[in-house]
């Protein structure tokens, strides 16, 4: 992205495009972290649900996980199946056998990131048999 460029997306996000936002977001990830996060968060808030996704990831990966089960859900009504994945994953230790069902039918219905935490969750629990068919859907 050249500069004129990132002017353009820059004004964009600054009138509260939140697209414009996540693009500008991604540009500054490499540049400025902390300006990224917050591009980040004002789209996730305006509804744009990659953002969302994005800012659960950001917020599991530092251990909020109220604010980051928040925004999966955001990105889930939305229509991102990945984050209906999260979720579930999230729930596995609370509600295991709900959360085992819940991966199950998104995995059987091609979700690649379900089939993913099944293969991952079995393998954990020494389960290599499902582990290994979990795995073989990815593919």
């Amino acid at each position: 992205m050249d500069e004129k460029e990132l002017a353009l997306v820059k004004a964009r996000a600054d009138a509260d495009d939140p697209n414009a936002m996540l693009v500008y977001a991604e540009y500054m990830k490499s540049v400025n972290q902390a300006e990224s996060d917050k591009y980040i968060l004002l789209a996730a808030h305006l509804g744009q649900p990659q953002a969302a996704e994005k800012y659960g990831d950001i917020c599991h990966a530092h251990g909020d996980y109220e604010t980051a089960t928040h925004f999966y859900k955001r990105g889930a009504r939305a229509g991102l199946v990945d984050c209906s994945v999260k979720l579930a994953v999230m729930r596995l230790t609370v509600d295991e056998h709900s959360s085992l069902r819940e991966l199950e039918e998104l995995a059987e219905s091609g979700v690649k990131s379900a089939c993913s935490a099944l293969a991952a969750y079995y393998k954990s629990q020494g389960n290599r048999k499902e582990a290994n068919f979990w795995k073989s859907l990815v593919k």
